[in-house]
């Protein structure tokens, strides 16, 4: 007898089931995206058992006809595709014409539909891949899918299931993910008889992601939108604040299909170097744009990755759109910020009501002493005047710590005008726009003294700000270093006595095959026979103590990479040899700091680029609010 030989139809159809559905969230996929590929604004998911007993996708499209419904049915029957040129530019979610029989295969399927213009729609239930019954039936425009017993005639399939909580966590996330893509559809989601959530439907991707991610992952986004020839990439990206340990929250869709991209997930990862620690992520719900034709959906069985036909530009919008958006956002922790980027003005009537007895803020004189108008504080700057405060006035304003007092809180000049207050009185009044970019706030603050000779206390627009002096140097020798080496001039303090230092032979190798991105960094040094090393200059302001260290672990940091020979110098690796070098250099907890180096730091940290982290990703100043010290001492 021959040995090869065709396969029935039904083990066909159950091998065939075996790639396209895995488990329940496979099935709940494939008949969402129908749904969507239907033209369906409303859409509900009700599951039990986690998906095992019952999974049933209700939705308000297009509907079929008895003739289409059957055909469905069959294997690579599908009304998205006609010919194999039309591969090359996928416009829909599922185009593959598997995904109803692979699923009748596995369980008991139900098929209800009605276009909206009969007035009769169509039943057909089919067990095992078999049509047992089929016939008109009443039923809303549109189609319900039913699954039951999911499984049940495949017991090897059946067994490797999870948990029930597992499976549900599978399919949560799937909806997620397909309910994010298409913010304009109303998605429900019902396990038994509770609700796990419900969208909007109105197109608002804010009003979608609330609903989806929470309210306190909302209020913490920054939207950013970003054009190129090759793409474009729009959305919003997490604050520093919320990473996550993982990268659940990240989503990623292409042309309104939800997928994995390595691409842009490490563009992503770059753009927020140096804002975050080791092993944290950003969250992130970005869409991007391409022509159907530059991207590939078709190289994965289940469509969940994506290959571009501009992998390299794609990427660099996605970084540019980040980097963008992380420029103009506020992200020091602690201000009260909208996912707008708007600074909200916390509550301050009991300083209100306070100021209306006739308090008045340190710094202001009251009204009649001094023979003028009560000045406001020194981080009030007028309209007009510039907004850096010099070492000279932060030293005539420097506090011990037991002489902090209460501070006028920061009213906008629109909630004054709301309360009555002729517009052309403001300037007078000492009202001005709050400060709109990280630096302008630092600048606006009043140095009050060292805690523990380790934290700079200041006093600002929205209470007591809290600054890493560590941190923050951190911040500012790292933007000088990095700068220095992106235009090869870095400043070079020459060594009175040059520094030997005893490598490996390993880590001279090493050495000589990435010396220029120590020669451009700002280090002058030379082989010094064998495996020694002779440095001659060093960056500015590095000092030696460090530099045997800093160079050594450089060294071990390349050695682990294994970078090879001839590699060019990448801007990553330029970020972490300055990075590193800023750690050494950088003023140390428990440095006593006297009144002029607090106002050189501010002003240093100011001017910086991203003065809210250190180039390791912790935060070098926080806010602890007006209100939460209300709150704090029971007012």
């Amino acid at each position: 007898m021959p040995r090869i030989r065709l396969l029935d139809e039904q083990t066909a159809n159950q091998i065939a089931a075996g790639e396209v559905v895995e488990r329940p969230a496979s099935v709940v996929k494939e008949l969402v995206e129908n749904a969507l590929d239907a033209g369906a604004k409303r859409i509900v998911v009700e599951v039990s058992g986690g998906g095992r007993e019952l999974v049933r996708v209700s939705d308000d499209g297009a509907g079929m006809l008895p003739e289409d419904a059957r055909l469905a049915l069959q294997r690579h029957a599908t009304s998205k595709i006609r010919t194999a040129e039309d591969l090359s530019a996928i416009t829909t979610l599922g185009f593959r014409g598997e995904a109803l029989p692979s699923i009748a295969a596995v369980s008991e399927f139900e098929l209800i539909t009605r276009p909206r213009d009969q007035l009769a729609g169509y039943r057909i239930l089919v067990e095992g891949g078999q049509i047992v019954e089929e016939g008109e039936h009443g039923c809303p425009a549109g189609t319900r899918v039913t699954v039951r017993n999911l499984f049940y005639n495949v017991p090897a399939r059946l067994k490797y299931l999870k948990t029930n909580a597992t499976e549900m966590a599978q399919i949560g996330d799937i909806l997620t993910r397909l309910a994010l893509a298409s913010p304009d559809v109303s998605f429900r989601f019902q396990s038994g008889q509770a609700q796990v959530f419900a969208t909007p439907g109105t197109g608002d991707l804010l009003a979608a992601i609330t609903a989806l991610l929470g309210r306190e992952v909302a209020k913490e986004l920054i939207p950013v939108d970003h054009r190129t020839d090759a793409a474009r990439v729009w959305g919003f990206i997490g604050r520093p604040t919320i990473a996550r340990a993982g990268r659940s929250h990240q989503y990623f869709l292409v042309n309104k299909r939800a997928v994995r991209t390595i691409a842009a997930r490490y563009a992503l990862e770059e753009a927020y170097a140096h804002l975050l620690p080791t092993g944290r992520y950003p969250v992130c719900v970005i869409f991007i744009e391409v022509e159907p034709h530059e991207v590939d959906v078709n190289v994965h069985p289940t469509k969940a990755e994506v290959r571009f036909q501009r992998d390299r530009e794609v990427r660099a919008a996605v970084y540019q759109a980040a980097r963008q958006g992380l420029g103009a956002a506020l992200l020091i922790p602690g201000t009260e910020v909208s996912p707008d980027g708007e600074v909200r003005v916390p509550d301050r009537s009991a300083e209100k009501a306070a100021v209306q007895r006739g308090w008045v803020p340190p710094g202001a004189g009251r009204p009649g002493e001094g023979g003028g108008r009560a000045a406001p504080p020194p981080w009030r700057v007028s309209a007009g005047a510039g907004a850096e405060t010099t070492a000279r006035e932060a030293e005539k304003s420097y506090l011990p710590l037991g002489g902090v007092q209460a501070v006028l809180s920061e009213r906008s000049a629109t909630e004054v005008v709301a309360a009555g207050a002729p517009a052309m009185d403001l300037a007078e009044a000492g009202f001005v726009p709050r400060p709109a970019d990280p630096g302008e706030l630092i600048r606006s603050l009043r140095p009050l003294g060292q805690v523990h000779r380790s934290y700079i206390a200041c006093d600002g627009p929205e209470g007591l700000y809290l600054i890493d002096q560590h941190a923050a140097h951190e911040r500012v020798f790292f933007e000088r270093l990095y700068a220095a080496a992106q235009e090869e001039a870095a400043a070079v303090q020459p060594l009175l006595f040059p520094l030997t230092l005893d490598l490996t032979p390993a880590q001279m190798a090493i050495w000589q095959e990435n010396a220029a991105i120590f020669a451009e960094s700002g280090f002058e040094a030379e082989p010094f026979g064998g495996s020694t090393l002779l440095i001659h200059g060093v960056p500015a302001g590095l000092g030696t103590d460090h530099v045997a260290r800093l160079v050594s672990d450089f060294l071990d940091r390349l050695q682990e990479e294994q970078v090879a020979p001839g590699t060019p110098v990448t801007d990553r690796r330029r970020r972490v040899l300055a990075a590193m070098a800023a750690c050494k250099a950088a003023i140390k907890a428990r440095d006593a700091l006297q009144p002029e180096d607090i106002a050189a730091l501010l002003h240093d940290l100011a001017a910086c680029a991203s003065p809210a982290t250190c180039p390791h990703g912790r935060p070098t100043i926080i806010c602890v609010s007006v209100a939460e010290l209300e709150k704090r001492f029971k007012r």
